[in-house]
């Protein structure tokens, strides 16, 4: 007889793995909520804890991370990784849980942050072929009016200061350091946190022995951005994590050093510290594999931390609305005393309080300008978000969070009334003529110089037709990944076939041909390199694109032809010192070395930095030449 109390084995199986499934849920949950259970912020309203004025006189210290997730951040709650430099400010501070940025790429989300406005208002939408006009007021700018002492330390190139953004500034610095150079072309270029730190502690240092004024200081740290290439360094923190957190902890360790500074030179008590993210990273979510296209909370979330140990008595945090990085500027300036501009697109958080229906503008201007693709624009609520794009799409944030499940409906109420406010705000911005104001516009006289020389296709990103959505793209784009790879491997003719694919599918998106052009470089077919990237300037003529191809004719010794060439490059971008540089090549060839070594001297002045020793090296041998020739007319030789 089977006794009534006792199981069969394999309902024991099944109650064990039921028991252990619940074990795991358990665990899977401590690991990614457990932060919320013994979360030691406090929620606020900040308005209740501090006041406008309240920071009158103090120093700003303004830390921006590049390509930063918060939820990569052990102060948001990530257990993989410890950033102890970055906890260490919300122990005296406050933590913004849902703050945005206006659009995931570097240059247009720091100048928005910069001037308190959105990109179309100010019309920097994509970095390296925009930059922040002069007629737009930087913070930097306001606080210089009001006696500070300014200076930026900055990581990458694509915030050199042509693009604008400094502004206000009595310092910039930024040079690239010799593991950070990616190229000659590159917006990639950098430096890391370790040399960044190095220089602002520099700063701090000789200002303090005679500084009567307070500072504003900006520090940049690019170091998460792809592609990730953590340092080695014997610590265990670094050697088991994944290398994007690794870059993470990278700039942490080094922030502590500048952190520890501030500390010695006794200056912590009266500097408010601001620490924001410029946008986040997708980490292959929605198959974006890194960031710049799409404009989910992946890419748009960034970290946002206040903190001063004579403002803030313990460590609270705003979680019950939506804050955005254009709030910086308002919001800093009512803490320093100081009047903010009435024309912002950002609200001071000092006297907001939560408003469920305020929603803030995202973009990405990135598919439009690199893809051949629709832009993305829409509007971002703390409980729901609209993307207003070929195929629209609507997300419910609070029973959706990782927008997985697209709810938009044509006749909803809720999304016309964000369908209407984007418009509006859409049309303002086309009225006062803003949206593109940072764009490298031509004259009528650039574009017809550009005609004469045999291009003419359009620069025009309104340029009327019909895009696809990105979201349709994203797999053919993602197989450039896979080129890339199989000519690492050397497997060019593999990756020659895969790319003529892609670019049959991705008219007018660059990457696709620059990649065509080197299978073809490297099966040593400079001949078909060439052509393709004439074919494709014809369409769309572009600096890149067209220096590249100056390359090419200069590699054949078509001198009269890369001279052409570089002349429609010099119309579009006239700031690119590799076109003086391959001018200086050309003239070495011919061994006229006084023409070469006054091109040379022109690129090292124009983009010395981005072009690296190459350069240096080219004029160096210029002269040596001259010199040997008995011709004395040039500066001596110097290295």
């Amino acid at each position: 007889m089977v006794n009534p109390m006792r199981r069969p084995r394999n309902a024991r199986n099944t109650l064990l793995a039921a028991g252990l499934a619940l074990v795991a849920v358990a665990v899977v949950a401590y690991r990614f909520l457990g932060s919320r259970f013994d979360d030691p912020t406090k929620p606020v309203v900040l308005a209740d804890v501090i006041s406008p004025g309240a920071a009158a006189g103090y120093n700003l210290l303004l830390i921006t991370l590049d390509t930063t997730r918060p939820d990569h951040l052990s102060c948001y709650g990530y257990d993989n990784l410890d950033t102890p430099a970055i906890d260490s400010l919300l122990e005296h501070g406050v933590r913004f849980d849902d703050a945005v940025v206006s659009t995931p790429l570097t240059l247009p989300s720091h100048a928005s942050l910069l001037t308190g406005l959105y990109p179309p208002a100010i019309g920097v939408r994509d970095n390296g072929t925009y930059r922040l006009a002069a007629e737009y007021t930087t913070l930097a700018e306001l606080l210089r009016d009001h006696g500070y002492d300014t200076a930026a330390f900055i990581a990458a190139f694509v915030l050199d200061k042509r693009f604008g953004l400094d502004q206000g500034f009595d310092v910039y610095d930024f040079k690239t350091s010799d593991k950070g150079r990616k190229g000659t072309e590159t917006l990639l270029n950098e430096r890391g946190a370790n040399d960044v730190t190095d220089s602002a502690i520099r700063w701090f240092k000789q200002r303090a022995t005679t500084a009567a004024t307070p500072f504003f200081a900006w520090v940049h740290y690019y170091d998460p951005h792809d592609p990730y290439e953590p340092p080695t360094i014997d610590q265990e923190q670094f050697q088991t994590i994944q290398a994007y957190d690794a870059e993470i902890a990278f700039v942490d360790l080094h922030l502590k050093r500048l952190l520890n500074t501030i500390d010695e030179l006794n200056v912590r008590d009266r500097t408010l510290i601001v620490l924001a993210s410029d946008h986040g990273e997708s980490l292959t979510e929605h198959d974006e594999t890194y960031h710049r296209i799409f404009i989910y909370d992946a890419t748009i979330q960034a970290a946002l931390i206040l903190s001063c140990p004579t403002l803030f008595d313990r460590a609270y945090r705003v979680d019950d609305r939506v804050v955005t990085l254009v709030d910086i500027l308002p919001t800093t300036l009512d803490l320093l005393g100081i009047d903010r501009p009435a024309d912002t697109d950002g609200r001071s958080l000092l006297t907001a309080h939560a408003d469920p229906d305020r929603a803030v503008y995202i973009e990405s201007y990135y598919p439009r300008e690199r893809l051949g693709c629709s832009e993305l624009v829409g509007l971002r609520r703390h409980a729901d978000k609209y993307i207003h794009a070929p195929t629209p799409e609507y997300y419910d944030l609070r029973k959706d969070p990782k927008e997985l499940r697209n709810r938009y409906e044509p006749d909803s109420p809720q999304l016309a009334i964000l369908e209407q406010q984007l418009d509006e705000l859409r049309r303002r911005w086309d009225r006062s003529g803003s949206a593109l104001a940072g764009a490298a516009t031509m004259t009528p006289q650039e574009e017809a110089r550009l005609r004469s020389l045999g291009y003419v296709g359009t620069t025009d990103i309104t340029d009327a037709r019909s895009w696809p959505d990105p979201k349709d793209q994203i797999g053919v784009i993602n197989q450039l990944y896979e080129v890339h790879s199989l000519i690492s491997g050397g497997q060019y003719t593999e990756a020659l076939a895969l790319t003529r694919a892609i670019a049959d599918q991705c008219e007018g998106y660059d990457y696709p041909i620059h990649m065509l052009a080197t299978a073809h470089e490297k099966l040593d077919q400079i001949e078909q390199a060439c052509r393709v990237l004439q074919e494709y300037a014809d369409r769309y003529p572009s600096a890149d694109i067209l220096l590249r191809l100056a390359r090419y004719q200069f590699r054949l010794r078509r001198y009269p032809q890369m001279e052409k060439t570089l002349q429609a490059a010099e119309i579009l971008d006239p700031l690119r010192g590799s076109i003086p540089k391959l001018r200086g090549d050309r003239f070495f060839e011919e061994k006229r070395y006084a023409e070469a070594a006054e091109q040379y001297e022109k690129a090292i002045e124009m983009d010395g930095d981005r072009l690296g020793p190459e350069v240096r090296n080219r004029l160096y041998e210029a002269k040596r030449r001259l010199h040997e020739s008995g011709d004395t007319g040039l500066a001596p030789i110097r290295r």
